[in-house]
């Protein structure tokens, strides 16, 4: 093998083992979802022929490892999976054949780059996910005081990570009308967005949507599950 595929070999590896040590990090109930998904993952890209495309997970995100040329498929295929949360693909050049001379110093920092930038954006995920809840009042669009609380550790993540971009995602209960709901749901972010824009995030890292009364994190049936479902989710883009 030549020193420049070594190279290229050795990256993809290293990302491997950061997302492995990430893993490790976490209690017995993730390693639990973590090694469900990853095998359900695994046996799904076998089933559509991907053999050469390795899949990790940290918590319900997971990282692919495939060629540039298998990258879009794999990708689809995992987020076909039951309990996916989000799919991030690392895609390796094609190998060089053998008469082309060796990589080159910078192509071999903006490989490691790359692979900085991919666990930099898991690490940041993982950050958020632990973020306390985005949660409203009923029929309001007005961030509570622990909201605002929540948001302001939130600005903190994002001024550490410059380059993330979020999707900021607003949420109703099931009370209502679905127009008035899903109207509301659009209100609730764009107050979170604002929030996070007072805090100093850019508004260009930012999209806010509503989804209404379409993706309850409880079943509508008690009080306490409404509250839960009243909420903004943050998630990277």
């Amino acid at each position: 093998m030549s020193r420049a595929a070594g190279r290229w070999i050795a990256a993809p590896i290293a990302l491997l083992g950061l997302a492995a040590i990430l893993t490790a990090q976490l209690g017995p109930n993730r390693d639990r979802i973590e090694n469900d998904l990853t095998r359900r993952a695994t046996a799904a890209l076998a089933a559509a022929g991907q053999t050469g495309a390795r899949v990790s997970f940290t918590g319900r995100d997971g990282l692919i490892v495939t060629s540039e040329a298998d990258a879009v498929r794999a990708r689809s295929i995992v987020e076909g999976v039951t309990g996916v949360r989000a799919v991030t693909t690392h895609a390796i050049p094609a190998a060089a054949p053998s008469t082309a001379t060796a990589a080159t110093p910078r192509e071999v920092v903006t490989l490691a780059e790359d692979v900085r930038a991919t666990v930099d954006l898991m690490l940041l995920r993982e950050q958020l996910a632990v973020v306390p809840p985005l949660l409203f009042g009923f029929g309001g669009a007005e961030p509570t005081a622990d909201s605002r609380a929540a948001l302001r550790k939130a600005a903190a993540l994002l001024a550490d990570h410059p380059d993330a971009r979020i999707r900021i995602e607003g949420h109703t209960d099931a009370q209502g009308s679905k127009t008035t709901n899903l109207q509301l749901s659009r209100e609730r972010a764009e107050a979170v967005r604002d929030t996070l824009r007072e805090l100093g995030v850019a508004a260009d890292r930012m999209t806010a949507i509503g989804y209404g009364e379409a993706r309850p994190a409880a079943p509508n049936d008690t009080a306490g599950h409404r509250a839960a479902n009243r909420r903004v989710e943050l998630a990277l883009t």
